[in-house]
């Protein structure tokens, strides 16, 4: 995880999208937008064309880019040759026709009820103030949990969870991990949000042999659900709480429950309020 240095710079530096990390396409398109930039305030005078030039270079150097947003525009817009001369993957592309009605025809023969489903394998039960989770689920998924803390661990598990071979599945990110499968990239909160979902996956494997038929996006959803109800912050013991916030992102501001841990911050789940407050299960 990125470390803030003592300095004033060290502060300023995006160690997300510098470094190793920096993305070489997202940088020379913006060096040229700083030149335009430069040109332009050189109408107007040369100081003026000095100082944009310097700011921008520097926003780029301890940054990563000038303009907010580059490297998923860059994946988006830039020819794929190159992006390969780069080394970047190209932008994830659309799955044929053929394929897609072969998942909702699957998906419309398989789909379960969730709320039954988890009843029936044990994950979930009737309690005074609702449906949980049990304590033999939840004790379960802790033991997994331990054995799930390194990201080569979780390779194969999420590639048997995604069904696909561990070939197509990279796992990639700093606080919020991303796992690329094939040409479709999913994202979480946290490592711990990652690591339960791996964990209940295991789990629910081990419990029924209903899970695997299962349609993929359903048990994606299932496992999100569940998780938002784990008991135990995975990254430090704490008791997790869930609270409406006000989130603020380039698509507007808007609600979610988040659900945290009230020990050390770390984020099991951002849910939409309106669809799972007070459900366990949707």
């Amino acid at each position: 995880m990125p470390t803030d240095g003592p300095s004033p710079l060290g502060r300023m530096r995006n160690a997300e999208h510098t470094g190793e990390n920096r993305c070489w396409p997202c940088t020379a398109v913006n060096v040229a937008i700083a030149a335009v930039l430069s040109g332009l305030a050189a109408l107007v005078a040369v100081e003026l064309a000095l100082a944009v030039a310097l700011l921008s270079l520097a926003a780029i150097a301890l940054r990563g880019y000038l303009v907010p947003g580059t490297p998923a525009l860059t994946r988006t817009y830039l020819p794929e040759r190159v992006l390969r001369a780069f080394g970047k993957p190209s932008p994830p592309t659309e799955p044929d026709d053929f394929e897609t009605l072969q998942k909702v025809a699957y998906h419309r023969e398989n789909a379960v009820d969730a709320d039954d489903f988890l009843a029936e394998a044990g994950v979930t039960a009737d309690r005074d103030e609702g449906r949980e989770l049990t304590e033999e689920f939840v004790a379960a998924v802790a033991e997994r949990l331990a054995e799930t803390a390194e990201v080569e661990t979780l390779r194969a598990p999420l590639a048997d969870a995604f069904d696909a071979d561990p070939s197509e599945v990279t796992v990639d990110g700093d606080e919020h991990p991303s796992v690329r499968v094939g040409n479709r990239i999913r994202e979480w909160p946290s490592w711990s949000a990652l690591r339960v979902d791996v964990a209940a996956h295991e789990t629910l494997t081990a419990q029924t042999d209903d899970w695997a038929a299962v349609p993929l996006e359903q048990r994606v959803n299932m496992l999100e659900t569940v998780r938002s109800h784990y008991p135990t912050c995975p990254a430090c013991g704490g008791g997790v709480r869930r609270a409406n916030e006000v989130q603020t992102s380039c698509c507007g501001v808007h609600e979610v429950l988040a659900v945290a841990c009230d020990d050390c911050g770390e984020r099991l789940a951002e849910l939409d309020p309106t669809t799972h407050a007070g459900r366990l299960v949707s």
